[in-house]
């Protein structure tokens, strides 16, 4: 073979041999693309963050550590389109499903309600690792100390007790238990060893000093050490929110999220059940009432509402229903089959007094049979007391804002599949008979339930609640909660004109049981 044709063969071997290199590159770019490895892997062991409520460990994915720790756009910083970012999108979209192992202990899955939610990832150069794993209790524990912050961040406004003082007013204290368990301490079983602990002594020192506003209250925190800070700081702990403004309204909520309807009293057994028969026979043969249930109270309560008004005129500065009992007769010898009777705080131009209101006789349409009669005292506990009424001849029953007597199905939930009170209250009128018929659940007075009714009008509109609210939590268990910001009344009314009715109907008739 000549110079030539040697120069030839070597350039085709030449060719041949890059070819078959880059073929082997191809093949081995195709495979390493196909296993992921060019892929960042998230260890979401790594991004389970740990929390403790009233001693109930909670796990969720930390997803603002993810974006941070990837360097993706983080739409709670940067006004992003989400849509053009699906990467993102699937990040937040990720959960952990956490269940109790029979052995003690759980068991963590990694799971997300996006279908796509890999695709999505793997798009953005991303792969999940380590989504699935068990911890022991200790386990739980470390990672919840673990990811406390360092000094860990107490808000003063996140462990409000709210009560009521013997005047009805408002009374906020410091739930010192919940703040000892969210401090992370190991604080000792023994009594004395734990007072002497500093930052056991800071905390439970701690209080809440209220100065009343226009229309609302100034919250301060107060402490009877005056080194508390310093003395909370040295254990790792910084307190947060410690002065903030309430409305009346926001404390209204605070009080009915915190105190749960009281059981109904039962009837004697030697009588027969009053919900099999609300209407009974009256001393002189009239029929009138034994239960409150499936009556409408409002007529009654306007009723009261009016007679008070006319005593009082323009002198009335305000007014605040303190009590409210239904009283039923156990004989024959009983002067009346039955009163309704409200106990208002009344302010006027004077100065305050107590004023009971008694509504004699009720009939089936919740209207007293005779005139309302009024009973002026200084005292409130002589306004309270229903001494009066002989427990021979009388059975009292209290009603705590709104509550029945006697409910058919009481303590059942009134809330539909999808957490409804009123599902047609967008475009239908919601009846006042119909509220007094709801079923009241143990944990609620019909105040609360109100309170739920007018609200979910809002929230059924796209209205977002604080992060904190009872309404969040509540609603956020059901898909067509989908909060988008701030919805107004003037909105709804565009849009719903009956269901800006409805929030107008259900306000009436919480002002009526608050105020009468």
């Amino acid at each position: 073979m000549d110079a030539k044709g040697r120069q030839t063969l070597f350039t085709i071997l030449t060719v041949l041999l890059c070819l078959a290199v880059l073929a082997a590159g191809v093949l081995l770019c195709v495979n390493y693309y196909s296993q992921g490895r060019n892929l960042r892997g998230v260890d979401m062991r790594k991004y389970a963050k740990v929390e403790m409520e009233d001693e109930v460990y909670t796990v969720s994915v930390d997803a603002d550590a993810i974006v941070k720790d990837f360097h993706l756009p983080n739409p709670k910083t940067t006004n992003l389109d989400l849509s053009r970012f699906p990467d993102v999108e699937a990040v937040y979209s990720l959960t952990f499903l956490v269940t109790p192992r029979e052995e003690g202990g759980w068991s963590i899955q990694t799971g997300s309600d996006r279908p796509t939610a890999a695709e999505d990832l793997r798009r953005g150069g991303l792969k999940l690792v380590n989504t699935e794993w068990i911890w022991t209790e200790q386990d739980m524990k470390n990672a919840y100390r673990d990811g406390l912050e360092y000094p860990r961040r107490l808000s003063m406004k996140k462990y409000v007790l709210c009560g009521k003082n013997t005047m009805g007013g408002y009374v906020l204290t410091v739930d010192h238990e919940r703040m000892l368990r969210a401090t992370g301490w190991d604080l000792p079983e023994d009594e004395s060893v734990r007072k002497a602990h500093t930052g056991y002594k800071a905390i439970v020192s701690l209080g809440y000093y209220v100065s009343p506003l226009t229309d609302g209250f100034l919250v301060e925190t107060s402490s009877t050490l005056e080194n508390v800070y310093a003395m909370l700081l040295d254990n790792g702990v910084r307190l947060t929110d410690t002065t903030w403004v309430y409305s009346l309204a926001e404390v209204e909520e605070l009080y009915a999220e915190q105190h749960a309807a009281p059981e109904a009293t039962p009837a004697p057994e030697s009588e027969p059940d009053p919900a099999a028969a609300p209407e009974g026979q009256a001393p002189d043969g009239e029929q009138i009432l034994t239960s409150l249930y499936h009556v409408d109270q409002t007529p009654v309560r306007k009723a009261i509402r009016q007679a008070k008004e006319q005593r009082y005129g323009s002198t009335l500065k305000s007014s605040e229903v303190i009590g409210n009992c239904f009283v039923v007769a156990k004989t024959d010898v009983a002067e009346h089959g039955n009163i309704f009777r409200l106990v208002y705080a009344i302010t006027t131009a004077e100065g305050k007094e107590y004023l009971v209101a008694d509504a004699f006789d009720l009939k089936g349409n919740g209207l007293p049979m005779g005139d309302v009669q009024l009973t002026v005292t200084k005292s409130q506990q002589e306004a309270l007391s229903t001494a009066a009424f002989d427990v021979d001849v009388y059975t009292v029953h209290v009603l705590t804002e709104g509550a029945m007597v006697y409910a058919e199905d009481g303590g059942a939930s009134p809330f539909d599949a999808d957490g409804l009170l009123f599902p047609d209250s967008l475009t239908e009128p919601i009846a006042e008979a119909d509220v007094w018929s709801l079923a009241i659940p143990a944990d609620k007075t019909l105040l609360q339930l109100l309170g739920y009714g007018r609200n979910e009008i809002f929230a059924r509109c796209g209205n977002k609640f604080s992060d904190t609210s009872a309404y969040t939590r509540f609603y956020s268990n059901y898909p067509w909660y989908q909060p988008k910001g701030s919805v107004s009344f003037n909105t709804i009314k565009a849009k719903y004109p009956v269901a800006a009715e409805n929030i107008e109907r259900i306000k009436a008739m919480e002002s009526l049981i608050k105020e009468g």
